[in-house]
């Protein structure tokens, strides 16, 4: 049997999660040829079928459900090979750790995290993203750790470090203000900057589902994909936004933070971490986090 190749590998992945080869194609970035023939070969070396094929989309068969997770460890493994052999030739004995965020954890409880005792032996590699793709890039292998705003139920990679409230980001020439607490009816008539739900889902739907509750009505005055940019808009004037408690730690120039009334800890930050945990960091990472919130009064 010819040996398997990593790309062969990548493109099973990116098949496997999208459950289509024409969107695989368009995430690798590659023509469908190339990841179809790739497939092919991957299933003619295996001597087993990998996909049902349909007219649009393809089915998982039993035989890619087990290769799946071995596949993604594989991948892993390979990328942090060239990490190793650069460290070892530098004479440094740090191991790479690929960690993904939401943007909101970047300004609050990131920085506390990478200077926590449980990631002193990484070299860090840091980026941001949505939830979605997140959770994609940390089950198919591409990152080791992702800070989100999720609630899922795959209990040994994923858990729920802390549950914060929503308060109101208002400009500081705002009428609103001069409130020490804002009800939601207050915002009856006040533009508002949203998050793009297809990027963050759970920040517009309790956003949205706080306003819908008490009758008052969205009028959304700009979506972004970040918590930065949705201050800056604030700054300037163009609305309120509804944000975690935990962007308020530290000052935002022309911004003041509110309490919403009757605001439940409803916001979680969890961890994900690859499936079985192979660093062991799951548990450590999310007691840095709890007591980071603790610390600053924001956990229930």
């Amino acid at each position: 049997m010819s040996e398997i190749s990593l790309k062969q590998l990548r493109c099973f992945v990116a098949v496997y999660t999208e459950r289509s080869f024409t969107r695989a194609a368009k995430r690798l970035g590659l023509a469908q040829s190339p990841v179809s023939q790739a497939v092919a070969a991957l299933e003619s070396q295996l001597g087993v079928v990998l996909f049902e094929r349909g007219h649009r989309d393809v089915t998982p068969t039993a035989a890619a459900e087990a290769l799946y997770p071995e596949a993604v460890e594989i991948r892993r493994r390979a990328e942090g090979l060239q990490h190793l052999a650069a460290t070892a030739a530098d004479g440094a004995g740090e191991r790479m750790l690929r960690i993904g965020s939401v943007s909101s954890a970047f300004t609050s409880s990131l920085p506390a995290l990478l200077r926590s005792p449980p990631l002193a032996p990484y070299t860090v590699d840091v980026v941001d993203g949505g939830n979605a793709d997140l959770v994609r890039a940390v089950d198919e292998g591409d990152l080791d750790v992702a800070l989100l705003r999720d609630l899922s139920s795959d209990s040994d990679r994923h858990a729920v470090a802390f549950r914060e409230r929503l308060c109101v980001a208002i400009a500081t020439g705002d009428a609103l203000a001069s409130h020490e607490i804002v009800t939601a009816d207050d915002l009856r008539d006040t533009p508002l900057v949203l998050f793009d739900r297809e990027r963050a889902p759970l920040a517009f739907d309790l956003t949205a589902g706080t306003l819908l509750r008490s009758g008052a009505p969205l009028r959304i005055a700009s979506r972004v994909s970040s918590e930065q940019a949705m201050l800056g808009l604030v700054s300037a004037g163009l609305g309120v936004a509804l944000v975690p408690e935990s962007l308020a730690v530290d000052p935002w120039h022309g911004v003041v933070f509110r309490e919403l009334e009757g605001a439940e800890h409803s916001y979680p930050l969890a961890v994900r971490v690859t499936a079985g945990d192979p660093l062991g960091l799951l548990e450590p990472l999310c007691a840095v986090l709890r007591a980071w919130a603790t610390e600053h009064a924001l956990a229930a």
